[in-house]
């Protein structure tokens, strides 16, 4: 029996973070890196790793300790990550979108000894927050706090991330002037296997209660970057630019595909699409990332604007998208629009960019997210645990040289993760084409996608667990055009209550929960449907009519089901 598995040979990562940088720097003397209107070069971030590397040494940061950075999109990120590579430090970065109450059990299961922050992000002034995650994680030694954006720095006493960026730069790289007196503040050399450990990722599936947090090497996410560049053509004349932020794999992709190419990467923090469009032209863009949403917002911009000369980014040849379906319409509104191919994506956190579609596939291909990246293979498992045919929908399973070791801290997690012979257990469900092409058909298990930002359903249903107003509770997707999916939370009231969404939003952002994950519609049902255990009927609920979701989400008042009569007293 043929078993329906797509795979493709291997490409070849041997070098480190820092084998590449210095490369880069040794190939490309142009500007490389794009930040806010200002370049820079690949040369420019290996002297200042460098010299941040060295002053992260000094202050007792060894090998193998783990570094939290809340930083937006900027050099400054790009160069903590360069300094902790040089250092064999693992790099942790962590999501702007995450609350304090995310971010404090990241920083703790992570075990991070230091951490980098914001002091004002996003128009919100996090100083505060930044001081309460000092004052809950005793295992942090060191926080430094970046004023970068502030207009009145206020760093609460804490030291300024700038102390790491402003080293002697006529000191001798790799010693300090007393280094002699003190052979232990000598950096050490850098790593030099490409299967140490480079970074930490919070995986799409992680929740406050249990957190997973993938361990990623050098050689996997370089080599990843490199299979993707080899398989999509892309080299040292490509700049790219993300909307995707680094903390993303996505995103990260866009920074480690302009290292091994020798390439350039434009940095964008924060989403807005006049503001991306522009960077994009600043930048010289050829290649763009952007998750079908962010996609739909740009299309709706350009296509709004009174330029009829062709398209607004004359350099740009390709753009990227995953994280969230992508139908033909979008895709003809890319081509239509940005005058690019479309390159549909699919990827996970443990595995990087995992599957894709190619430059020289057909239109229609759209339809599928590609072949497995080069090196890796894909298979797809039915019910019975038996190869299901080709066309026909089944588990999703990967492997790659390029993945994840896996979850550290904690190896319950990780055996769970694979199967006995080797292969990831991805949570999805897809099937094969007779190409090879995988056809995604969506998560198997409760994550919520909105925006290609995911997060799981029970994590926000364990927060409500303590309202006494609430007899039953449940978090499901809506479907929504532009973002994907959004959440709506069906309850089932105790008698003689009453609850709002208002309420509800209040009850979780005072636990700290992150805005993109709160409910944006309330449904009131007398009863949930549950299973002979007791257990919510999740199947059954998603098949209740449920009204419309509000094309701006209400906080006032909770929707009925059109056909619900009032519970008898």
């Amino acid at each position: 029996m043929n078993v329906p598995v797509s795979r493709t040979e291997p490409v070849t990562a041997t070098r480190t973070f820092t084998d590449a940088l210095q490369h880069a720097a040794a190939r490309r003397t142009e500007p490389a890196v794009w930040d806010a209107g200002r370049w820079r070069t690949w040369r420019d971030c290996l002297e200042q790793a460098e010299r941040a590397a060295a002053a992260l040494h000094r202050r007792g940061l060894v090998a193998g300790d783990v570094l939290a950075a809340r930083l937006p999109d900027s050099w400054e990120l790009v160069v903590l990550h360069a300094a902790t590579a040089r250092l064999g430090v693992l790099l942790l970065p962590l999501h702007g979108a995450h609350g304090t109450r995310e971010t404090q059990r990241l920083i703790e299961q992570s075990g991070a000894v230091a951490l980098a922050a914001a002091a004002f992000q996003r128009g919100h002034d996090r100083t505060g927050e930044i001081l309460t995650l000092r004052e809950r994680c005793p295992g942090l030694r060191h926080v430094w706090v970046s004023t970068a954006g502030a207009a009145r720095p206020d760093t609460g006493g804490l030291p300024d991330l700038a102390e790491l960026f402003d080293a002697d730069p006529d000191a001798v790289p790799g010693a300090y002037p007393d280094a002699d007196a003190d052979p232990a503040l000598r950096l050490p050399p850098a790593p030099a296997d490409p299967r140490t450990p480079l970074m930490l990722l919070a995986s799409s599936g992680t929740t406050s209660q249990r957190p997973k947090l993938c361990v990623h090497s050098h050689g996997g996410l370089l080599g990843n970057a490199a299979a993707v560049a080899a398989d999509g053509g892309l080299g040292a004349a490509d700049t790219i630019v993300s909307a995707s932020p680094l903390s993303h794999a996505f995103g990260l992709l866009s920074v480690h595909l302009a290292l091994v190419t020798g390439g350039a990467v434009g940095l964008v923090d924060g989403w807005d699409p006049s503001r991306f469009a522009a960077a994009l032209e600043a930048a010289g863009a050829t290649a763009a990332f952007a998750v079908p949403a962010q996609l739909r917002d740009l299309i709706a911009l350009l296509e709004g604007g009174t330029e009829a000369s062709g398209p607004p980014v004359r350099t740009l040849r390709e753009v990227r998208t995953g994280g969230a379906p992508v139908p033909r319409e979008l895709a003809d509104g890319v081509r239509r629009t940005l005058g690019a191919r479309l390159v549909v994506q699919w990827g996970m956190t443990e595995v990087g960019a995992g599957t894709y579609t190619r430059p020289g596939d057909r239109p229609e291909a759209v339809g599928t997210v590609g072949r497995p990246v080069s090196g890796a293979a894909v298979r797809i498992l039915g019910r019975d645990g038996r190869p299901a045919a080709p066309g026909e929908t089944g588990e999703l399973q990967y492997r790659s040289p390029y993945m994840f070791s896996g979850y550290h801290l904690d190896p319950e997690l990780t055996r769970a993760a694979f199967t006995a012979d080797g292969w990831l257990r991805t949570g999805d469900r897809a099937a094969l084409e007779p190409d090879g092409s995988v056809v995604h058909r969506g998560r198997a298990d409760e994550l919520i996608n909105r925006g290609g930002l995911k997060f799981s359903a029970l994590e926000v249903e364990e927060l409500l667990d303590d309202l006494p107003q609430l007899a039953q509770h449940a978090i499901v997707p809506r479907p929504d055009p532009r973002l994907g999916q959004r959440s709506c939370l069906i309850v089932a009231l105790r008698e003689g209550t009453h609850m709002t969404l208002d309420d509800i939003t209040a009850h979780l952002l005072t636990k700290g929960l992150a805005t993109y994950k709160l409910p944006e519609q309330l449904v009131v049902l007398d009863q949930l449907p549950t299973t002979v255990t007791g257990k919510i009927a999740r199947a059954r609920l998603r098949a209740i009519p449920l009204p419309p979701l509000p094309a701006h989400p209400s906080r006032r008042a909770p929707e009925r089901t059109p056909d619900e009569r009032e519970p008898q007293r």
